[in-house]
């Protein structure tokens, strides 16, 4: 499990301020910012992958306390779902943190917000 190191905390706040201010403008400008950042997102988002892959969803939600929030205003985005590779990866990350039985609030209220 070596990969969680490879996410860092500051990263997560980092991409939800840009996922907040992507999704409070439709100015070309901010258009323009999400097709020059898909790049780095992507990498980011692979990463996060990564490290959730090992994990259940209420060691995800406590290890990354913004998951939930970032990739939700990730998936509401246009110009980050339309991108193939980016939209792969956040479904991958949601699938990650969906759970088959679910134990605890935690993992109730991350299937119903995955559903």
């Amino acid at each position: 499990m070596a990969q969680h190191a490879d996410v860092p905390k500051l990263s997560f706040q980092y991409w939800l301020d840009k996922a907040v201010e992507w999704g409070q403008t439709t100015t070309l400008e901010s258009q323009q910012d999400v097709c020059l950042q898909l790049p780095k997102l992507q990498e980011f988002l692979q990463q996060i992958y990564e490290s959730l892959k090992h994990m259940n969803s209420t060691t995800a939600v406590q290890r990354f306390p913004l998951i939930g929030q970032l990739l939700g205003r990730l998936c509401w985005n246009p110009f980050v779902v339309g991108y193939d590779e980016s939209q792969k990866t956040l479904m991958w990350c949601l699938c990650c943190l969906y759970s088959n039985e679910p134990q605890n609030p935690v993992e109730l209220k991350a299937n119903s917000w995955i559903l």
